[in-house]
């Protein structure tokens, strides 16, 4: 079977994970964004079905925002993801 047979008649596919990939200290793309909350030149908050995700730093610039994927480049001092009232750090 192939690929478009299995979504034929479907508007779209739904996705519910986030995927999350950090390089080094200076770049982070999320997959799967479905809003964001705030964005400034310290602090990105963005949802995912998953929850929350917190990326902290300076001179952050969201460089993309297409398809619900995001990039966000600058020198990132940490990460947070808050999932159902809780917080774990990265």
């Amino acid at each position: 079977m192939k690929l478009k047979d299995i979504f034929r008649g479907m508007e779209r596919a739904v996705f519910y994970e986030s995927i999350i990939t950090v390089t080094g200290n200076r770049e982070v793309v999320i997959e799967n964004c479905t809003h964001v909350y705030e964005c400034n030149e310290i602090m990105i908050r963005l949802r995912t079905p998953d929850g929350d995700v917190s990326i902290w730093g300076e001179g952050l610039i969201t460089s993309s925002f297409r398809e619900g994927i995001v990039k966000v480049t600058g020198k990132i001092t940490s990460l947070e993801i808050s999932e159902r009232g809780s917080t774990a750090n990265a």
